[in-house]
């Protein structure tokens, strides 16, 4: 099959590329004089480069050079079946580039836009044949990234969504099928990530490196949100994030903070320009420290034990060669476990004092990293004998008090974003989780991670945060709080009333 690229950037050349690997032929248009000719140079390089790491062989390297070229005009596109857009995020641009190959190809032809963040309804906006348009959102470097977004317009037509499909298909790339709507689905899921690191460093819980060895380590994210905003930089995250706060009506789920805005506005982009969260090249995370607790020549200190976890708490500790007592008033420590909620409202809950009180994060007693979270007004001295005896054994972070630790807050919010995400019927909950592995490179989809650490828990856990900071960032979604009323999956979708979709 013949196929178009329009536009002979980053995004361009990859689309070009891994079409002529699955055997079409690709005519590479730009309208700057040369930057296709120039471009095709690059994907043979590029094609080189990927046989002798093993990734294609050399004469598929050599066929798909041979399958590219570049093509002079708009016109040299008439025969092309499928023609994808990939110039820059430009409304305007965009849809002269529609206009003009309305002109130029065949009825039959399937036009696609590579828009990551413009609507494909309004790009269409005005084209004579909107039943042929679509979204087709490659990621970047196309080469690596499996996921293509099939993004539907208004009158799309079935075969247009099934000839899409095969061709996604086709390029060994795996497509989900995703409505128009602002951030389509990866780029609004990978919002709560971030934003609720954010927030754990704003209200003072935590540091960056905590929160980003949290996230590695005890959830299994190949990168920190910290380390992952400082590798894509603040010039390209923080736009993307004010863009979807902007553009779902300030939905607080996807509020930022003011210092990743400061940092964007003062120009310390990340990696890029050697500051942001973290300073570079002298000094990267070093996600195996710790944080420093005063010297303390005291010994272990024997804790009591409260609460409904009292009896894991017990175990966990005896283990450890903590000694425990079951008298309050004799323990130097009260240890909790919580669940949504913070170590001084839990002890206050239980008639403990919260001065003599700390919280471990049993989410997972086994975590490679271990949680110490600790109110205002507890002895330094204790708590850091705590830590330094506990510390022979495993890594700890001592944290201050908040709702949800760091792990239960960034899992929840992740959860409960995607769970909003398919209840507006962005995508089914399958692709959702799809999307999200493939796109994000989450360790699971987080509606599976739903059901794997139960619904209902997660509900208490969103609802508890909630309750203590009456922020809605924290209201759980009605799509979450159903399944687990009803002991359903995650990925049990909803009903599907068949409201028919407004036609252009």
């Amino acid at each position: 099959m013949r196929v178009g690229v329009v536009g002979a950037g980053v995004m361009g050349r990859g689309i070009a590329a891994a079409a002529a690997v699955a055997g079409h032929e690709v005519l590479l248009y730009d309208v700057i004089p040369d930057a296709a000719q120039t471009a095709l140079d690059e994907i043979e390089q590029s094609l080189e480069r990927r046989a002798l790491q093993g990734k294609i062989t050399e004469p598929e390297a050599v066929l798909a050079r041979g399958r590219l070229r570049a093509a002079g005009a708009l016109t040299e596109l008439s025969l092309c079946r499928i023609v994808v857009e990939a110039v820059i995020e430009s409304l305007e641009a965009k849809q002269q580039v529609f206009s003009a190959l309305e002109d130029n190809v065949g009825t039959d032809a399937i036009l696609a836009t590579n828009t990551s963040s413009l609507s494909v309804a309004v790009i269409a906006r005005g084209t004579a044949h909107p039943e042929r348009f679509l979204g087709m959102h490659f990621f970047n470097p196309v080469s690596a990234m499996d996921l293509v977004e099939i993004v539907p317009g208004p009158a799309t037509g079935p075969e247009v969504l099934a000839g899409a499909q095969a061709f996604i298909r086709g390029l060994g790339k795996t497509d989900v099928v995703v409505r128009d709507s602002p951030g389509f689905l990866v780029n609004l899921a990978g919002r709560a990530l971030a934003t609720e690191a954010l927030h754990i460093v704003q209200d003072g819980a935590a540091s960056f490196r905590q929160v980003d060895t949290v996230a590695r380590r005890n959830l299994g994210f190949p990168l920190g949100p910290f380390e992952l905003m400082d590798l894509t930089g603040m010039d390209v995250n923080y736009p993307v994030t004010a863009n979807l706060f902007e553009h779902n009506f300030a939905d607080d789920r996807l509020r930022s903070t003011w210092y990743h805005r400061w940092l964007f506005e003062a120009g310390m982009l990340g990696r890029k320009t050697g500051q942001g969260y973290y300073a570079y090249p002298e000094r990267t995370p070093d996600l195996s420290a710790q944080d420093v607790l005063p010297p303390s020549g005291n010994e272990v200190p024997a804790v009591a034990v409260a609460g409904e976890f009292a009896a894991l708490l017990k175990d966990w500790l005896t283990e450890r060669g903590v000694p425990v007592t079951d008298v309050v008033a004799d323990a130097a420590l009260c240890v909790v476990a919580a669940e949504g909620l913070d170590a001084s409202r839990t002890a206050a809950a239980l008639g403990v004092d919260p001065k003599r009180t700390v919280a471990l994060d049993l989410w997972d007693p086994d975590a490679p990293v271990t949680v110490l979270m600790v109110p205002p007004g507890v002895p330094t001295e204790t708590v850091g004998a705590l830590a330094a005896h506990l510390r022979r054994r495993q890594d700890v972070e001592v944290i201050a008090d908040t709702p949800g630790y760091i792990g239960q807050r960034l899992l929840a919010a992740v959860i409960n974003l995607a769970c909003d995400i398919a209840q507006r019927r962005i995508a089914s909950p399958a692709d959702i989780d799809t999307a999200v592995t493939l796109g994000l490179g989450y360790p699971n989809g987080p509606l599976t991670w739903a059901d794997q650490v139960g619904p209902g828990r997660i509900v208490r856990i969103l609802d508890g945060m909630f309750e203590a900071t009456r922020d809605p960032r924290y209201r759980c979604s009605p799509w979450l709080r159903r399944r687990a009323a009803a002991g359903l999956s995650c990925l049990e979708p909803d009903y599907d009333p068949g409201a028919p979709v407004p036609q252009l």
